[in-house]
């Protein structure tokens, strides 16, 4: 038997928003593909931007050690594509396709990553959508293809801007994200969201359909997740948990049907994963830890720590770094600017609204401890307070042995923008 077949699937910015994570966000097929396999309740991003995050995922190393610190449109690039997950597979065999959104290079040079097919909306391509053509790519390797292949299925909802024509009768009853007031204008903000989530689910139910029709899905490892947070204020782009938090499920193969684990966990354990799900060789590059153990049932435990980071938006400079455990969220900055004026993301509906009553103007702190345990939206700074001290010495120590052992370039100071980086 030919090793198992992969499908990526990613989208922008949805976070954990999705029905299997306790939202009432219509998304059927989510909950299909969680019935299907495992879903991780405590998965995070490497950075809670795009280019980083999806950057991390794919070569399974930091933001600061795989050069991907900014924007791939906006400067930033890969020190070494060779460290790439494509180049890992196609030595073993693989057939390596890209369809649709991927954000790794510029998009003018999408062919650096090396893929060996690309299959892009739009561009000569039968359907825009993005369902159609991965199916149409199923159906063919389905029939023809002699090769397992890796499919990279990216869809760009859902990024803003948000649809503000939402029948008030789809708005009325919608929750907003855990930290806005639940009144009309976030309730709208948030139905455009949901208008757009719709559309990926779509999407990923005529993918699931059709690994099913081709006989597939027996030998096909799917992922399904997206790069950060949602594009709401003091959400993306932020190392809390609002910002870091990812939706990740797995199915294929092996690995038991309707499990839910509470696994702390990181994007760069996926690399590894994979190499140990289809049976080759680790690189030695590699920073996380397979999740192989935790998809068998073999493990309830996987890191007592992971490590986040942010360095530029576009050009906009955010250096902080986080560390995660179980129980506690350390983080630091390290910039001479106040917290306040790190959060801000896409414009939209809450970003004006919370704009003109204040938000960004109030002072804050660089240094952040929260209690995840009595505080889950990482909402009560407990730094600096007499009963936290030590427990915040020893996270501070713990993530400087961290950017020690991974030589991160912010323990000499401010990290230069990208070469030929280009202003917001």
């Amino acid at each position: 038997m030919k090793k198992p077949n992969i499908i990526y699937f990613h989208t922008h910015d949805t976070g954990r928003y999705v029905s299997p994570y306790g939202y009432g966000v219509p998304s059927p097929n989510y909950l299909r593909m969680a019935e299907s396999g495992m879903t991780f309740k405590d998965m995070h991003c490497v950075a809670p931007t795009c280019s980083p995050s999806r950057a991390a995922l794919l070569t399974g190393q930091y933001p600061h050690q795989n050069g991907m610190i900014s924007l791939a449109h906006k400067g930033a690039e890969l020190n070494d594509m060779q460290k790439h997950l494509v180049h890992s597979l196609k030595p073993a065999g693989y057939h390596t396709a890209l369809i649709g959104f991927h954000h790794v290079v510029n998009w003018p040079e999408y062919e650096k990553l090396g893929y060996d097919e690309y299959i892009r909306p739009g561009a000569g391509a039968k359907s825009k959508r993005i369902g159609p053509l991965t199916t149409a790519f199923l159906e063919q390797q389905s029939q023809e293809g002699d090769k397992p292949f890796f499919a990279s299925v990216g869809i760009t909802e859902t990024h803003r801007p948000f649809p503000e024509d939402v029948p008030e009768s789809e708005a009325r009853y919608v929750r907003p994200p855990a930290p806005f007031p639940d009144t009309e204008v976030y309730r709208k903000d948030m139905a455009g969201f949901n208008a757009l989530l719709k559309r990926v689910d779509v999407a990923l139910g005529e993918i699931l359909d059709c690994l099913e029709a081709s006989g597939l899905k027996d030998n096909t490892l799917v992922i399904v997740t997206t790069d950060h947070g949602v594009a709401f204020p003091s959400m993306k782009n932020n190392l809390t948990d609002h910002g870091t938090g990812v939706l990740f499920m797995v199915s294929g193969p092996g690995i038991p049907a309707g499990q839910v684990t509470d696994v702390l966990s990181n994007q760069l354990d996926v690399f590894p994963t994979i190499c140990d799900y289809v049976g080759i060789e680790k690189p030695d590059w590699l920073e996380g830890r397979s999740l192989l153990p935790v998809l068998k049932g073999e493990s309830e435990a996987l890191h007592d720590a992971i490590f986040t980071e942010s360095n530029y938006h576009g050009y906009s400079y955010h250096p902080f770094r986080c560390v995660r455990t179980s129980r506690w969220a350390y983080i630091e900055g390290f910039e001479d600017t106040e917290w306040s004026q790190f959060p801000k993301s896409d414009a939209g509906l809450s970003d004006t609204a919370w704009s003109d009553e204040g938000w960004g103007q109030e002072p804050a702190s660089k240094v952040r401890l929260f209690d995840r345990l009595f505080d889950p939206h990482e909402c009560n700074n407990l730094a600096g307070k007499a009963p936290f001290v030590k427990i915040e010495a020893e996270l501070k120590q713990l993530l400087h042995r961290h950017l020690e052992a991974t030589r991160d370039p912010i323990i000499a100071g401010p990290i230069p923008a990208p070469k030929g980086a280009v202003h917001d």
